[in-house]
């Protein structure tokens, strides 16, 4: 007996049919999928560049793959100058695999290549992979001339091919429209800048179709000409006005890129927007334009290269969901030198397998720790103690490992020599010791005040603690402890009058002023602080705004102040970017006075002053919020600060600022 299928199942098929049928026909290009990550397929741009892969989660926040190292070999794949730049990546129109393009080009080889100009080059690179990690090529020298391509007696755009000169930033599109002369319908639109300057002024926009297989080309077509040099296009279906948006460098007069657009790939193209564009970079020089989209998100976000500074500075920017209205330009996070390329919206399988392949080789060519990091665990924001007392050193980090820094306690740790540590406890724990907070334990500094001499001298130390953004202090008689609050109310809150312009009450830091004998608080996030403490060590007298927040930016300031003595002179030392970035790094200023920035009556500066960064080859990132201490008995210095824990955190990408550990290595002389 056959069974008969309900009416409502039968409904939901065509439901299921109709949508499919609907998304096949309103979505035009190169198919979108994946909701899980995103692959930023890009130009390392080191030496002669390459193709680098680098993960995220958010499409924000990325971590290299391979270390930033390239993806293929490139002598292999690139058979023209042994070199890739400009990579497009996309999923083939099927989703039985991926395609990238690549122009074939090698800067540094302009002698050993002949070649007349230094950015000359001859053709582009076809890439087929089933997996992202194994690539085929088929390399295209266009000198070649017409037999090169898949239809040699069409009419040719060139009367001679030798003297071509430049085939820059191929993209691919799918066009299911197009027909082959048998009657074969759909091909992949691939279009390119080019320029033969023995046959035309300028660099031009062309474009080939692709067969299925990727390994055929037919001969260029000039896709337009606006009278002046154009390069790095880059071409999007839009859905919100059913057309296609292409953004473009023009190589002469105003700056910026621009966008134009048309009812098909073939065009006609409109000529660009002149109203509505990226020009967030004034006159600096930007191209390599890349749009993409986040799952589940309507709107656009924009990559694009501004190379007039050194380092140059790869942006993502927003626009609506008609790709206009250009906002919010912002640097890339996480990527060891990104330039031009393109982004891939992932799955979980895809995501896991891209990491599990970098794992494996970041494990056969990491070299291995020496000394560091100094405890286990989780832990940042580092204070250190060397106690007259008993001539020990103590570390007082913040408990790290958990998202948004939740944690609500703290831990000491000693030693007698910075090598070897014995973790004496839980010190202090906001839940049960402070009345007014009860999370967000964070960036405890202290200070060990002596009282009488010989036998009747007598030691207290004072904690100075964040607990919710407002700094509290703790008192105790040992400097393990136990540690008990001395204020029922915050030393220190958001709404303290010092921060009428902006700032947060955060990372304080403790001064005893050799020269004048008074106490002094630093603390500050974008407003820096300097509060002369009073007698007791709990109230203050009052502040000193060293550097308000519109100075931010001019003394390369953000948060994680420490300020020590030495030589004549005081050192302020602190954090530049957010702990979170790859490029959180320290630097130091020399001042006459412990509360102002002047030194040898001049404004004292922090230029060429980093003391402390990232070091990509190592893998060490994040390296900031950090502490200084002199062994009075030796002279050595020492400064002991948080990195990413290597190298696993930073595979979280912008969360790696969650997970760190602690480092101490020796100062050198000079600082």
């Amino acid at each position: 007996m056959k069974k008969r299928l309900s009416p409502l199942f039968l409904l939901a098929l065509l439901c299921q049919w109709s949508s499919l049928c609907m998304a096949q026909t309103t979505h035009k290009g190169n198919p979108q999928t994946g909701d899980y990550g995103y692959l930023y397929c890009h130009m390392n741009d080191r030496g002669r560049a390459w193709t680098a892969y680098a993960l995220s989660r958010d499409g924000l926040h990325y971590h290299d793959l391979l270390n930033g190292d390239s993806v293929f070999s490139d002598a292999r794949v690139a058979r023209i100058e042994g070199a890739t730049r400009d990579a497009y990546l996309c999923r083939k129109h099927d989703l039985s695999g991926y395609l990238m393009v690549c122009t074939d080009m090698n800067v540094g080889a302009k002698e050993r290549l002949g070649k007349k100009e230094t950015w000359d080059n001859y053709g582009i690179d076809l890439l087929t992979s089933d997996d992202l990690l194994h690539w085929q090529s088929t390399t295209f020298d266009f000198r070649q001339g017409t037999q090169l391509f898949s239809n040699p007696d069409a009419e040719s755009v060139y009367r001679d091919w030798s003297t071509v000169n430049r085939v820059w930033a191929p993209q691919v599109q799918w066009d299911a429209d197009y027909e082959w002369p048998d009657g074969r319908r759909g091909g992949y639109f691939v279009y390119f800048s080019m320029w033969n300057r023995t046959e035309e002024a300028y660099d031009r926009m062309y474009y080939s179709y692709a067969d299925e297989t990727f390994t055929h080309l037919t001969q260029p077509r000039l896709l337009f000409d606006w009278g002046y040099a154009t390069i790095d296009a880059d071409i999007n279906w839009v859905e919100a006005d059913q057309r296609w948006h292409m953004m473009i460098k023009k190589e002469g007069g105003k700056p910026g890129l621009f966008t134009a657009t048309a009812p098909t790939l073939q065009g006609p193209w409109s000529k660009p927007v002149e109203d509505d564009y990226v020009n967030f970079e004034g006159n600096k020089k930007c191209e390599g334009v890349s749009a993409f989209q986040l799952a589940g998100d309507s709107t656009w976000h924009i990559g694009y290269i501004e190379y007039s500074s050194n380092p140059k500075n790869y942006r993502i920017c927003q626009a609506d969901r008609y790709m206009r209205n250009f906002r919010s330009p912002r640097n890339i996070e996480g990527v060891n030198r990104p330039q031009h390329g393109s982004f891939l919206r992932i799955t979980k399988e895809e995501y896991d397998r891209l990491q599990a392949w970098s794992d494996g080789y970041e494990q056969a060519t990491l070299a291995p720790n020496r000394r560091n990091p100094v405890i286990e665990g989780y832990y940042a924001d580092p204070e250190i103690l060397y106690t007259e007392r008993d001539g020990q050193y103590y570390l007082y980090p913040t408990t790290d490992g958990q998202e948004h820094w939740e944690n609500h306690d703290f831990s000491c740790y000693s030693s007698p020599d910075l090598v070897h540590w014995k973790k004496e406890g839980v010190i202090f724990d906001l839940e049960k010791d402070c009345p007014w907070a009860d999370r967000r334990a964070w960036a405890p500094c202290i200070i060990e005040r002596k009282t009488g001499k010989g036998k009747r001298a007598r030691y207290r130390y004072y904690f100075y603690f964040v607990a919710d953004n407002s700094i509290g202090v703790a008192v105790a008689d040992h400097p393990t402890g136990p540690f008990r609050c001395a204020t029922k109310e915050p030393l220190i809150s958001r709404s303290h009058p010092a921060l009428a312009k902006g700032g947060a009450p955060i990372d304080p830091d403790v001064l005893h002023d050799p020269v004048s004998g008074k106490y002094y608080l630093y603390w500050g996030n974008g407003t820096l602080v300097c509060s002369e403490l009073g007698d007791d060590m709990t109230s203050i007298k009052r502040d000193y705004v060293l550097l308000p927040r519109q100075d931010k930016q001019r003394y390369h300031y953000n948060e994680g102040t420490y300020v020590f003595y030495r030589d004549g002179k005081y050192y302020f030392t602190w954090s530049e970017n957010d702990t979170r970035s790859k490029n959180y790094r320290v630097r130091y200023l020399m001042s006459d006075s412990p509360t102002a920035f002047t030194l040898n009556g001049q404004p004292a500066t922090t230029e060429k002053t980093v003391v402390l960064q990232k070091d990509d080859a190592k893998q060490i990132f994040g390296t900031g919020h950090h502490a200084v201490v002199e062994n009075p008995v030796s002279g050595e210095w020492h400064i002991v600060y948080h990195r990413f824990a290597r190298p696993e955190a930073v595979k979280r990408d912008w969360s790696a600022g969650y997970y760190r550990e602690i480092c101490i290595i020796p100062v050198e002389p000079e600082l």
